[in-house]
């Protein structure tokens, strides 16, 4: 074995010769440490469908890809060679954390009232519990949603409708609850839409065609006092309706428009047979998704260029973002929240089907090669002896630096175009959304 090479797995689909082939196949090629993954799905897909090499020794610096569930440190990032890729990005808790996305959108919404009115009213406590107990003087009935600022899974989220239950001191975020979502079968739901970062300077933004949709458990009634507590009846997650006694799951992938959670695909076909406008509908994601980004870029692309500034691929870190979606009863989509680590569980033939499409599409996507790994290599080589030969190593001039960084571009370009699989590129696509970064530049240096 080399470097924790995990040559067993949680799935046993490898055996006898079969098995020893593809480890001889899978040695020459690239390699993708998971040391710090629980999903069985992920080694899947890297070892099955990809034939790549699983190492799992967390100290290794032999790969070609790190796919880690963690947040990923910048010390990390700075200690990584040109041709290794990892997903995550330093910094995106200032979207995956509910506090800092809150204040963010608050702030590009202050900039942008028509813009950014596509999240609920939301403050941060307890430095805004005095704007909060303002709005609520304005609208006293009004239901509001209180989440923990660093839960996950629906964990210590609940309703009130009197913020005098509120300590000034605690720390939550707390949302206007949106009292009148569409419903399926009378039942609220969310959308799971899968989002691939392959970008941050600039911004390379890619929608994923598959998804999913989360059906509460017990029949929609507006909130009143008596049905606060019913939380699978408001609330969509997963990980909360799966342990209610009216969870349908869903047993036949070919049957995406069964149980209580669903295909994305699904849920589109179902809106075009109501009558909705479903291409104007995914525009509309599109938007949220785009100018959501647009709003942390800017620090993002610090993080990125202050880790690695000699970076010219603008491709060393991707992120596979799971945004949350709402729709209200006229259809309007809503942005909940965005998972910077979103669950990759496959508790059914569906979950599998279209989690193992999503992580496919997008490793196939980065354009990860050996030959990257190899050019990487011959280069560092060739600049040890000049600097033996010459005292110094060749240094780019700058009109020579930009030439390079249109090349590998434009390289990455022909690439994703021809590699799309699954996924609509949906950004960069016009300079409309120049405006909303170059505010939130603004905002961040302030």
């Amino acid at each position: 074995m080399e470097d924790g090479e995990e040559l067993g797995s949680e799935e046993d689909w490898e055996e006898g010769t079969e098995r020893k082939e593809s480890r001889v196949k899978a040695r020459k090629g690239l390699v993708v440490n998971i040391s710090d993954t629980q999903y069985p799905v992920i080694r899947y897909v890297f070892r099955k469908l990809l034939n790549w090499r699983l190492i799992s020794n967390p100290e290794s610096p032999n790969f070609d890809l790190w796919w880690t569930d963690s947040a990923i440190e910048p010390d990390k990032l700075a200690h990584m060679q040109p041709y290794q890729k990892v997903n995550h990005f330093p910094g995106m808790y200032a979207l995956a954390k509910k506090n800092y996305l809150a204040r963010n959108l608050t702030k590009m919404r202050k900039a942008f009232p028509e813009q950014y009115a596509f999240y609920p009213n939301t403050w941060v406590l307890p430095a805004e519990f005095a704007d909060l107990k303002t709005y609520s003087l304005k609208a006293p009935k009004s239901t509001y949603i209180v989440k923990p600022d660093a839960s996950s899974q629906g964990r210590g989220i609940f309703l009130t409708r009197s913020i005098e239950c509120l300590s000034p001191m605690e720390h939550f975020v707390v949302q206007r609850y949106l009292e009148k979502p569409f419903l399926i079968e009378d039942l609220k739901f969310d959308l799971r839409i899968y989002v691939l970062l392959a970008g941050c300077d600039p911004l390379r933004v890619f929608i994923h065609e598959e998804g999913l949709t989360r059906l509460a458990t017990e029949e929609y009634c507006r909130p009143r006092e008596d049905n606060l507590d019913c939380l699978c009846m408001h609330l969509t997650n997963y990980a909360l309706n799966k342990s209610n006694p009216n969870f349908v799951f869903n047993d036949d992938s070919a049957q995406d428009d069964v149980g209580h959670k669903r295909s994305l695909a699904s849920t589109y076909r179902l809106l075009e047979a109501l009558g909705r406008d479903v291409e104007a509908l995914k525009g509309e994601i599109a938007d949220i998704v785009i100018k959501t980004l647009c709003s942390v870029q800017p620090s993002l692309s610090h993080y990125y260029r202050s880790c690695q500034p000699e970076d010219l691929s603008n491709g060393m870190c991707f992120e596979l973002l799971g945004f949350d979606i709402l729709l209200d009863s006229a259809c309007k989509p809503w942005l909940l929240e965005v998972n910077h680590s979103p669950s990759f569980t496959t508790d059914t033939p569906l979950d599998e089907q279209i989690k193992r499409k999503v992580i496919y599409d997008t490793v196939r996507l980065l354009n990860c090669s050996v030959g990257s790994r190899k050019r990487y290599f011959e280069r560092v080589k060739t600049e040890i002896q000049q600097r033996a030969l010459h005292g110094k190593g060749p240094k780019l001039t700058k009109e020579a630096r930009e030439a390079a960084w249109q090349a590998a571009q434009q390289k990455r370009d022909r690439w994703e175009a021809k590699h799309l699989g699954g996924f609509v590129q949906v950004y960069p696509r016009s300079d409309k959304y120049e405006a909303f970064v170059k505010t939130a530049e603004e905002l961040w240096q302030e």
